[in-house]
Order: C-alpha cells, then sequence, then structure tokens
C-alpha cells in the first residue's frame, strides 16, 4: 500500500471528527502520526505503507496523555477549551486543537513515537 493509495481511500472513511493518521511501514519498525491534512499534502510523494488508522481528536488526545502523563490537561477558561502544558521550556498554555495537539505530541516523543 502506497500513501497515494491511502489519500485515495481515506476521503471515503474519513467522519468531520477524524482529523489524525497513525501510519506504519511495512516493516513495522516505523510509527508516525500526523494531522490528515498534512499527510495528504505528503501523500503524492508515494512512500510504501504497511498500514494505517484514522482517529478522532479525542482518541489523539488520549495518545498525548499517555505520553505526557500528568503534565498535559484540558482545561476551559472564558468557554474556550484550552491544554494547559508543563512541557521542558515550562508551562504553556494552548488552543484545544487538532494542531496543538499535534505539536505537543511531536515535542513529546521528539519525533521517535514508540507504541
Amino acid at each position: 500500500m502506497t500513501t497515494t493509495e491511502i489519500a485515495k481511500t481515506i476521503k471515503n472513511e474519513r467522519t468531520a471528527d477524524m482529523q489524525f493518521i497513525s501510519w506504519w511501514r511495512k516493516e513495522e519498525d516505523f510509527l508516525d502520526y500526523d494531522l490528515i491534512d498534512r499527510f495528504l499534502e505528503n501523500a503524492g510523494q508515494n512512500r510504501e505503507v504497511g498500514g494505517y488508522e484514522l482517529l478522532s481528536t479525542e482518541q489523539m488526545w488520549e495518545r498525548l496523555e499517555k505520553v505526557c502523563g500528568k503534565r498535559v490537561m484540558k482545561t476551559q477558561k472564558a468557554g474556550e477549551h484550552l491544554i494547559e502544558w508543563n512541557g521542558e521550556k515550562g508551562a504553556r498554555t494552548c488552543p484545544y486543537t487538532p494542531k496543538s495537539i499535534i505539536e505537543i505530541f511531536d515535542i513529546e516523543t521528539k519525533g521517535n513515537v514508540v507504541d
């Protein structure tokens, strides 16, 4: 299966809440997470892929919590959903968005995801 083939099937499988993709090489020695839209932008590179899974925002949040533990939590201020994150560079408040979730995840895992 290639990234180009996956891109074609994503359009039929994706629901409104699915914002993330987890994919791995066919050797199953590499696992990556990304925003679906960013994955689709790069799908033309036609890389060989062993498989993939589409994830909702809540599913990706659960994976982020697993990586960060108590250093990350959802909060709400003035009706706005936020992420309180205590990373290497200190405490930060970010909007609770797919972009923020993947940015924190990438920083926390340093691009080396072990699942």
